[in-house]
């Protein structure tokens, strides 16, 4: 695979200095590449360092919202898959 320089999105790194000392450090994602990748404002992602010059950025599956109802607390399922009357 050739990289071409279009291929490329060079972004500075910010630092914030926080209360009691400890630093930060931001990666802001330019937004062609966001787009090319179909992120989304508050979606997460992990990091994986590869080595001491490549991350790659894992997006983490997303949650299925679970089915069903949920049922008012203090009502218990049995084993049988009925509620229990309590």
């Amino acid at each position: 695979m050739t990289a071409h320089r279009e291929d490329h999105y060079p972004t500075r790194l910010q630092g914030i200095r926080r209360q009691g000392g400890t630093v930060q450090v931001y990666v802001n994602i330019p937004l062609p590449l966001a787009s090319a990748l179909d992120l989304e404002a508050g979606e997460t992602v992990t990091w994986k360092v590869v080595d001491r010059t490549h991350l790659l950025l894992v997006r983490l599956p997303e949650r299925k919202p679970l089915s069903g109802v949920a049922r008012p607390s203090g009502q218990k399922k049995t084993r049988r898959g009925g509620e229990s009357r309590s």
